[in-house]
């Protein structure tokens, strides 16, 4: 039974349908899935009834924005109840992602005087989910600034307006929220942050982590090396922590990064090679919404 715990819908900025994603799962054979939008929950109900419609198990998912040793990281939470501390810190995060947008556009305004940029007209553009991203990005693109989606991702770094820059919640908070509302926090793709071939150094890391109480690492990525995905699991064993696997499949949003692709199919692990724990347990973290 094939397993994909990270995967986008149109609730944040990927391109399929919560119906649309189920039925990808269904037909390239995957048994477990669960689709873990940005700091957004709201997709559960229509992707889990999908789900068992077509005989795959759902788990409840969400990936959050959290500060980490200076650095902006993401946290995969599953199996919780969308109780109100921990909605609360993921509309904060959703809110600092829209902002970012808007610290962009007024920086780039007096760069291009001639398209008449402004944050009002930003927010208020109507964003089209199936064309995947987010509003800021769809907003310069139809604007004449950039020449496609991707391409205006690389603008917010550019021009001070990038994650680490933001106030996001610290992970320590972000984890007792997800425990507090029943759930598990996985760090997400590891490889984004630190570096396999520096293995005391990542040890470390995944110390202080664990130590904060993180629940598992998603040690099967389409970017994670060989070595990455050895060494947590290994990590993962050592400390009686969750192992997952996710393809970061956002549609026919960002498939391809650096020569890397992201989709559904691209991380193939069978659910008896991991380790999910309650994940897979019927129960209120993966029923109906309280």
């Amino acid at each position: 039974m094939l397993a994909d715990l990270h995967i986008h819908t149109c609730f944040s900025d990927g391109t399929m349908t919560p119906e649309e994603a189920a039925a990808r799962g269904a037909e390239l054979g995957f048994g477990v899935l669960a689709a873990a939008d940005h700091n957004s929950w709201q997709g559960w109900e229509r992707f889990s009834a999908a789900c068992r419609e077509l005989g795959i198990r759902p788990v409840r998912g969400m990936e959050v924005d959290c500060l980490y040793d200076g650095r902006d990281i993401h946290l995969l939470a599953y199996g919780f109840s969308p109780v109100p501390p921990l909605i609360t810190l993921a509309a904060e995060s959703r809110r600092l992602l829209l902002k970012m947008s808007d610290d962009l556009i007024e920086k780039l305004i007096p760069l291009y005087p001639e398209l008449h940029l402004s944050v009002a007209e930003c927010q208020a553009w109507p964003f089209d989910p199936a064309a995947g991203g987010w509003q800021g990005l769809q907003y310069l693109l139809a604007k004449g600034v950039t020449a496609s989606l991707p391409e205006g991702m690389s603008l917010y770094g550019r021009y001070g307006c990038g994650y680490d820059t933001y106030p996001f919640p610290p992970v320590g908070e972000v984890i007792g929220a997800v425990h507090a509302a029943g759930g598990r926090a996985v760090l997400a793709h590891p490889c984004n942050w630190f570096d396999a071939e520096r293995p005391q150094e990542l040890l470390a890391h995944l110390d202080a982590l664990r130590r904060m109480g993180l629940d598992g690492i998603e040690c099967h990525y389409p970017a994670n090396s060989p070595e990455m995905t050895a060494l947590c699991r290994r990590y993962c064993g050592d400390h009686g922590l969750l192992i997952t696997a996710g393809s970061d499949d956002h549609g026919a949003f960002g498939k391809d990064h650096h020569g890397i692709r992201y989709y559904m199919g691209a991380v193939r692990v069978d659910e008896s090679e991991l380790v999910l724990g309650e994940l897979l347990e019927d129960g209120p973290h993966n029923g109906k919404d309280v």
